[in-house]
């Protein structure tokens, strides 16, 4: 079993088949209900817990960047967000069971914690968008509490009094909206420190739950279509990460089938010299 202090890293009962790898990281293949059980579960215990996401533009940024990919192998849960992972799972014969992204996740997970007393801070995105997004759960009577919320702009001297902020806060769940991998990194270094059970990095959560950004329409999510409609509305932020990102991860993914397929083919052919 691997170890880390702070950090439990098996999932208990967990069959081999349920984890995958793609380009050497590690994926725990879970449906969406799985990995809803799983939070509900941790939740109800003990311990701190981080919970990542991995899509293809994560994929390439771990290569890269060896702290990240070292967070990531310590995370609690890693998660298969996108079309590119199931897609990569396809070519390299993992199968990757079901695309389980943070925007789709938080609403079931609001609807499983109802009325359970589970208490929540939202920590970053831009000025105001966290007590938007705080506004429009409290909006849902009923549901979770929203027990903080706070910008992503805060500086390096003023995190301990943060971190003091949420152990205050009473809260069981801390989403952090801060982009990979710097919300990862940020999870694994501070985060145990605030008393919360569970931490997950959520990305660009906030900005779509509050309405700020539009969702792609279903039909496209279905089709696998869903960056290409981000990219029509950010095209200055997001051009880099699918333009040149896909690619590269297109590379990465082949290069590693290529790698397995001409094992095979020279290990079969030893077998026929």
């Amino acid at each position: 079993m691997r170890k880390a202090s702070n950090i439990e890293h098996e999932l208990p009962g967990r069959a081999e088949s349920k984890t995958v790898r793609i380009c050497g990281l590690r994926i725990d293949n879970l449906t969406m209900r799985e990995a809803l059980d799983w939070i509900a579960q941790r939740l109800d215990g003990r311990g701190f817990h981080q919970v990542s996401f991995l899509n293809a533009a994560c994929v390439n940024m771990a290569l890269r960047d060896r702290d990240y990919r070292r967070v990531l192998a310590h995370s609690s849960l890693v998660l298969a967000d996108g079309i590119g992972l199931r897609l990569a799972g396809r070519v390299l014969g993992r199968r990757i069971v079901e695309n389980v992204n943070g925007t789709d996740l938080f609403p079931l997970l609001c609807e499983r914690l109802r009325g359970s007393g589970k208490r929540i801070f939202l920590l970053g995105a831009g000025p105001g968008i966290a007590e938007t997004m705080r506004r429009r759960i409290e909006d849902n009577p009923g549901g979770v509490i929203v027990c903080g919320a706070t910008d992503g702009y805060f500086h390096p001297e003023t995190e301990r009094e943060l971190v003091s902020r949420i152990a205050r806060s009473g809260a069981d769940l801390l989403l952090v909206a801060l982009g990979a991998p710097h919300q990862e990194k940020w999870i694994a270094r501070a985060a145990s420190q605030t008393g919360v059970k569970v931490a997950i990095g959520v990305g660009g959560l906030f900005d779509f739950y509050s309405g700020r950004i539009p969702r792609a329409p279903q039909w496209l999510r279905e089709h696998g279509l869903e960056w290409a409609y981000r990219l029509c509305h950010e095209p200055r932020r997001l051009w880099r990460r699918y333009l040149i990102g896909n690619p590269v991860f297109l590379w990465h993914i082949l290069r590693r089938w290529w790698r397995h397929w001409s094992g095979w083919r020279l290990h079969h052919a030893g077998d026929h010299a």
